[in-house]
């Protein structure tokens, strides 16, 4: 589909720097800043209506090398003793053609958390997840309907870090959202092996899950959003 592209969203990620520039700056050791940026792999299953037209998206695994689609991630993170907060900002671009009809949706994703080192392997968090999503079908008989909505959620999640070697380790990230308050359930899970290359930088590879379940309106004005988009992920940490 036409809106179908790759794009970095730079300019938040500019203004993010500041933030693990100034965590840099600090002499106090206690603080410290990371900047992660990522591209990702991304399918999308599951079923859709837009504009009151349904569609089944349900991909085989076999199939979704051949339907992906890529976007990018940044995460700046600030932390001070135990205590750290951090943004995800992802963009993905997402399509699957079945049965003749052609889904796509351009998809925005922010999530600000606070989260506490409770052990060095263990930290849970806790913040809110937007979504903002804009979707279009196109049937067989050459009926279309385009429509954005947006919500919030709100999360509790946890990340794991398990040492490998000296400078690997795995990392997994995962959380659970929505509750009725914007979705009826959201949630993803970010298993990643993370290598630290240097003093300053990391190099992660991995992959995700991030499923949503989202209901509004009815009739030619029902939007539905029920749907698992995975896919591989690899990146850069930059540490401060």
């Amino acid at each position: 589909m036409a809106f179908f592209r790759f794009t970095t969203p730079l300019s938040l990620l500019l203004a993010a720097c500041p933030i693990a520039v100034n965590a840099q700056s600090n002499v106090d050791g206690d603080w410290s800043g990371e900047l992660s940026t990522y591209l990702l792999g991304a399918a999308m299953s599951g079923n859709t209506t837009i504009r009151g037209m349904p569609a089944d998206v349900n991909v085989p695994f076999s199939e979704i090398w051949s339907n992906l689609q890529f976007g990018a991630m940044g995460r700046p993170s600030v932390h001070y003793k135990r205590w750290g907060a951090s943004t995800d900002i992802i963009y993905m671009g997402l399509g699957a053609v079945k049965n003749g009809v052609d889904v796509g949706f351009d998809q925005w994703l922010v999530q600000p958390v606070v989260e506490y080192r409770a052990t060095e392997w263990l930290s849970p968090y806790a913040g809110a997840r937007y979504l903002r999503l804009t979707g279009e079908i196109r049937g067989p008989q050459g009926r279309t309907g385009s429509q954005t909505q947006a919500w919030w959620d709100p999360v509790f999640g946890a990340e794991l870090r398990v040492p490998a070697t000296a400078k690997i380790r795995l990392r997994v990230r995962g959380d659970v959202g929505g509750f009725g308050a914007g979705s009826s359930f959201s949630g993803q899970i970010e298993p990643t092996l993370d290598w630290r290359v240097g003093r300053k930088i990391s190099l992660q590879f991995g992959y995700r899950w991030l499923y949503a379940d989202y209901e509004t309106g009815s009739g030619r004005d029902l939007f539905r959003y029920d749907l698992l988009t995975q896919g591989p992920q690899f990146g850069a940490t930059f540490h401060f």
